[in-house]
């Protein structure tokens, strides 16, 4: 599914570890681990090697890569997002194949959740690379990389030229 020329848009899986805090020691929990604390529900933060997003009034996904700790607490739950990476090209064009949401209007730093080709995901739009990541429940993997590389097909299709009279 990836390409190697530059600047053009690739889709990979970026593993992180994924959980889910909930109740009203949930802020406390994740301040303890050293995590992102975002304010307002529906917003993200992100430092390096971990995403937080508040879901809820009370509740936290944190996501986190390599070996920062896990968020210790009574409701702190193990998820298993898969979690896909847009980088290079133009990922906008590519989601609007798939997604009724303008991504024009998606800035970095905001968080969505919203329907992918007909599943339920959270999306982040990251701050520093400007890549899009995509997280659903990981029974949904072979199906959304099936789609993606079809629409990554179609989308190279229409953009090769065939020749022919001027």
């Amino acid at each position: 599914m990836n390409t190697q020329q530059p600047n053009t848009l690739q889709i990979g899986v970026r593993e992180l570890s994924s959980y889910l805090l909930t109740g009203p020691d949930s802020k406390a929990v994740l301040a303890a681990a050293g995590l992102p604390l975002p304010e307002a529900v529906l917003s993200a933060e992100e430092r390096p090697g971990a995403l937080v997003a508040r879901t809820g009034r009370d509740e936290y996904m944190a996501m986190l890569a390599g070996t920062l700790p896990v968020p210790q607490g009574e409701w702190c739950f193990r998820r298993y997002d898969c979690v896909f990476e847009l980088t290079g090209g133009n990922w906008i064009a590519f989601m609007a194949h798939l997604c009724q949401y303008d991504f024009r209007q998606l800035q970095r730093g905001n968080w969505l959740m919203t329907s992918v080709a007909g599943v339920s995901c959270w999306l982040y739009h990251e701050v520093e690379s400007g890549n899009l990541l995509i997280g659903a429940d990981p029974s949904y993997r072979h199906y959304l990389s099936e789609i993606f590389s079809a629409v990554l097909d179609d989308l190279s299709a229409t953009r090769k030229t065939t020749g022919g009279a001027s």
